[in-house]
């Protein structure tokens, strides 16, 4: 960091007035002053932050005016003195002399604004941002308009305007834009040493629209004690789409197959005819999950028997060496009307308080079709994603209070912490 001793002395003085602002006296100070001295301060400060930005855009034009950071440092360029003495990042640095240019010309109306209180730097910057990539023939007046939003407006008021106008201004151009962000689309999904998988990408704005519109009904909290944060709700949410859209074949096939989850359970494990619900996750081995982008990972037993509430079962017959010798039919749990009937009679998740659909829930027995449960109305109840992994790996129990209505009846809901709470069908 460039570091010029000693400073002039008006800043000199400010700096070291500003410092004591920071100290652990001034801290225990405003921690017992009033709420309305607080904000005071914090409104303050901003706007001493938004002049101290336009006496710098001030000090930067005229420093990249006279060539100072050349006759100083013999640097190629203003950017690159301010890059490297000031030790902040190539597109910073070039943003910030782009605008203190800018300031002296174009955009002398709002820079006196930010210098007198009326605009933060904020708004000039997106003002400077939103005219950067119309044609120059509008500018003028495009900076007008601009500015006249940035003083009653938000920073995003002045995006939002600034795209509308490259829009009307520049219909070509803004086209090409938006061809060329719809290049830049990827997904990539990348294995973690821990089997996480991470994503990452780019969406282009109608695709993120899209995607922003289907997951918005997965942020609402399921019931009150819905503990997950926003980012883990847009995951499951996301997960649920895809799951829904795969159970109800609306996808296409790849090598003549729907797209699907496989599990792999060991054909050697012990006979689950005489377990109960609770022990089937102790007995069960882990389920291999074949189809990862890091190759084959593990489920979690628990996570086994809530995928097997609602899947398609395959029996595979292995020989001595693990060849398969033999493969069993392939059977849905629950038929096409079975769901039809659920969807009428329980209305969507069964969980008390929750409201998803039942395009986006499970089938689940009650009792484990592993353990022998039936396939039949009266053993089976639709539950959300996040539900359903409640039931099955997070403690919670569910039992019918009339076992010959079953389902069809009142079901009382246990949690782990002692929790009663009591589901009831909706009539149609």
């Amino acid at each position: 960091m460039f570091a010029p001793d000693p400073l002039p002395e008006p800043l000199a003085a400010m700096l070291a007035q500003v410092r004591t602002w920071t100290s652990p006296d001034a801290h225990t100070a405003l921690a017992s002053d009033t709420a309305e001295v607080r904000a005071g301060w914090v409104a303050g400060l901003q706007q001493l932050a938004d002049a101290v930005a336009a006496a710098n855009l001030a000090a930067v034009a005229a420093f990249d005016a006279a060539g100072d950071g050349q006759t100083l440092h013999g640097a190629a360029s203003t950017q690159a003195w301010i890059r490297g003495a000031l030790r902040v990042t190539g597109a910073e640095a070039s943003e910030r002399v782009q605008i203190a240019r800018a300031s002296r010309g174009l955009l002398a109306d709002p820079a006196a604004k930010v210098s007198d209180g009326s605009l933060t730097y904020d708004h000039l910057r997106a003002v400077e941002r939103g005219v950067r990539h119309l044609p120059p023939a509008h500018h003028p007046a495009a900076v007008t308009v601009l500015t006249d939003l940035a003083q009653i407006g938000t920073v995003g008021d002045v995006r939002d305007a600034a795209k509308h106008l490259h829009y009307v201004t520049d219909p070509d151009g803004s086209l090409a834009d938006s061809c060329q962000q719809f290049d830049r689309r990827r997904l990539t999904l990348a294995p973690l040493m821990d089997g996480m998988t991470a994503l990452d990408g780019l969406l282009d704005a109608e695709s993120a629209a899209l995607l922003t519109a289907a997951l918005a009904p997965f942020l609402v909290p399921a019931d009150t004690g819905d503990t997950r944060t926003a980012a883990q709700r847009r995951a499951d949410g996301l997960i649920q789409i895809v799951a829904s859209a795969a159970a109800h074949r609306l996808l296409s096939t790849s090598g003549a197959e729907r797209p699907h989850l496989h599990v792999i359970i060991d054909p050697r494990t012990p006979q689950l005819t005489e377990a109960t619900p609770d022990h089937i996750p102790a007995i069960l081995p882990p389920g291999r999950l074949p189809q990862t982008p890091g190759g084959p990972a593990f489920c979690h037993p628990a996570g086994v028997t809530r995928i097997a509430c609602d899947a398609q079962i395959t029996a595979l017959l292995l020989g001595e060496h693990g060849v398969v010798t033999d493969l069993g039919r392939t059977r849905r749990l629950f038929s096409p009307h079975q769901r039809q009937l659920l969807a009428l009679r329980d209305g969507g998740c069964r969980f008390p308080g929750c409201d998803r659909p039942p395009a986006h829930t499970d089938a689940h027995h009650l009792i484990s079709w592993l353990i022998g449960g039936p396939t039949n109305i009266t053993n089976a109840l639709l539950l959300c994603r996040h539900h359903h992994r409640h039931v099955h790996e997070n403690g919670w129990t569910l039992a019918p209070t009339d076992p010959q209505c079953g389902t069809n009846g009142p079901i009382t809901v246990n949690g782990p912490n002692g929790q009663q709470l009591t589901s009831h069908p909706r009539a149609p």
